[in-house]
């Protein structure tokens, strides 16, 4: 089986997403069940199928990876109890926790992992034809070789050097799933799905509730809930307005403005930042955005501080460059684009621009990881009028919106438009390679043709670097030329917000992914 990473795939303004259970509870009775108020409805069990951050909010409950990040930042022991490389780098030997069950009581074995990552890249594989698996080839196409050592040992070998591989490993879509249960039941496996976690499906009512159980067969420590149940709300407003009656007792995101008032009537307010931007893309093929001092006079005439304090009410944090503070590779000497306009018309004029322009900048209407789309776009466009900028607004739906954001900008007509991409392997190569390459030019995920030879030389190189710190550095000095590029114009990186009721026990976000939930350790009073 040969695979590789292509430049086109499939994405979300999401880069995909996380993490195995975590770990330190010793367990305890259960205490009844929790409601959580999501965005949006799940859209598969199937953990390699999802490409949106809602559904891997479940599935995070439902399935394990091999390994994890843990607390402090550092990758752990998931279903691999301990892993060994190669010394040329290309072979990675996992051996597998003893006597593990998926919650219907079958084994779980070296054979499932392998057929794990084969269905969702070898076109061989029995599995394959239950796709599609949008993230496959994306997270793990440098996979060469998926093989069963022993029942209890794995090897997955490599085309090439990937010192990100580990990390993709922590991704949901890693999740080991029962190749018994996924052949017996092909196409419906999106609708039940079967993995180790935690929990495990209940009953399932598309678009009203989602129920999970306990898993009876877990190899860990006892959940404290006995059942969670999902309720799509997708205003945020409503969230908020249902913690307060009692219907839910966890809302993800509600209304930014409302976090005061709901913090002051005793409900917990649980925020904290993590791998995501949120831009706004332009169009480096065509005037006015082929000049860099446009889109550093863009950058300079956003007043991120008033939109991150205004609009988000502090749920985000003013953005000079794609990498989230904390991530490897985020260079903390940047440019900041401190509110400047008239420092913004200086470098028009210099443009050839004294006068300004008129643009379009789409606006999806909602969005995973989207923020507050409307109003920060609403503001964007003062902003930009204030230096001579005239940009009028298209609002779009969602799904078409991705559309034209997957053919890129010359194809779709785009001048501008907003985004945002969060990282959920937590690692540099899975924001900068995919977005700011030449490579990932349409049909990849580089939609405004950003280019710069030394920033592909950098990227390239710091996927191969095995030394931690100089990779760090790789990544810096990319940081610091796609900054100086004025590449988009940076806004802010998002805060997940969690809000809970008082019954909730344990609740605690994870420092290194906050943006999806881990439920097993959590409790009602």
């Amino acid at each position: 089986m040969s695979f590789r990473r292509g430049a086109g795939f499939l994405a979300l303004a999401v880069s995909a997403l996380l993490v195995g259970c975590s770990t330190g509870s010793t367990g305890g009775t259960t205490s009844g069940n929790l409601t959580v108020g999501y965005e949006a409805d799940a859209t598969s069990l199937d953990a390699a199928q999802p490409t949106d951050i809602n559904t891997m909010q479940v599935l995070t409950q439902m399935y394990d990876t091999l390994v994890q990040w843990g607390t402090d930042k550092n990758l752990q022991p998931g279903l691999a109890t301990d892993w060994k490389t190669s010394s040329d780098g290309l072979t990675y030997t996992f051996n597998l926790r003893s006597g593990v069950k998926f919650a219907n009581g079958d084994p779980l074995t070296a054979d499932d992992v392998a057929f794990t990552f084969d269905r969702m890249l070898d076109q061989n594989s029995p599995g394959y034809q239950y796709g599609p698996f949008p993230f496959g080839a994306f997270f793990f196409g440098a996979i060469k070789q998926s093989k069963a050592v022993s029942p209890t040992q794995v090897e997955l070998s490599l085309s090439s050097p990937d010192a990100g591989f580990l990390a993709s490993l922590t991704v949901i879509t890693a999740g080991i799933v029962d190749k018994k249960a996924a052949l017996a039941a092909g196409k419906d496996f999106a609708n039940t799905g079967m993995g180790s976690g935690p929990f495990m499906l209940d009953k399932w009512t598309r678009g009203q509730q989602l129920v999970l159980k306990v898993n009876p067969n877990y190899w860990g420590p006892k959940p404290k809930l006995s059942s969670i149940t999902w309720l799509p709300i997708v205003q945020p407003n409503q969230r908020s307005v249902e913690l307060k009656s009692g219907d839910i007792n966890l809302a993800l995101n509600p209304t930014p403005a409302t976090l005061a008032d709901l913090k002051s009537q005793g409900f917990t307010v649980n925020m904290a930042a993590g791998p995501h931007i949120w831009w706004v893309g332009v169009n480096l093929s065509k005037p006015p955005f082929n000049k860099v001092e446009v889109r550093q006079a863009m950058n300079y005439a956003i007043d991120r501080n008033a939109i991150v304090k205004g609009i988000l009410y502090d749920t985000g944090v003013p953005a000079n460059q794609p990498l989230a503070p904390g991530q490897v590779g985020f260079n903390a000497n940047v440019d900041n684009y401190d509110y400047n306009p008239t420092k913004a018309k200086q470098l028009l004029a210099a443009a050839g621009y004294p006068n300004g322009f008129t643009t379009t900048m789409l606006v999806p209407t909602s969005g995973s990881g989207m923020q507050e789309p409307q109003a920060m776009g609403t503001a964007i466009q003062g902003y930009l009028k204030a230096i001579g900028i005239t940009v009028n607004i298209q609002e779009i739906e969602w799904g078409t919106f991705l559309n034209k954001i997957g053919q890129g900008a010359q194809k779709a007509n785009m001048d501008m438009w907003e985004l945002s991409w969060m990282d959920s392997a937590v690692d540099p190569w899975l924001v900068l390679n995919p977005l700011l390459v030449k490579g990932s030019w349409p049909p990849g995920y580089n939609t405004g043709f950003y280019e710069n030879p030394e920033v592909d030389r950098l990227l390239t190189a710091g996927l191969a670097e095995q030394d931690p710190q100089k990779r760090d550095q790789l990544y810096q000095q990319a940081e610091a030329l796609i900054n100086k590029d004025a590449a988009w114009i940076f806004v802010d990186h998002a805060k997940e917000v969690v809000v809970t009721d008082k019954s909730v026990q344990n609740f605690a976000l994870n420092p290194v992914f906050p943006f999806l939930i881990h439920l097993r350790d959590v409790g009602r009073s």
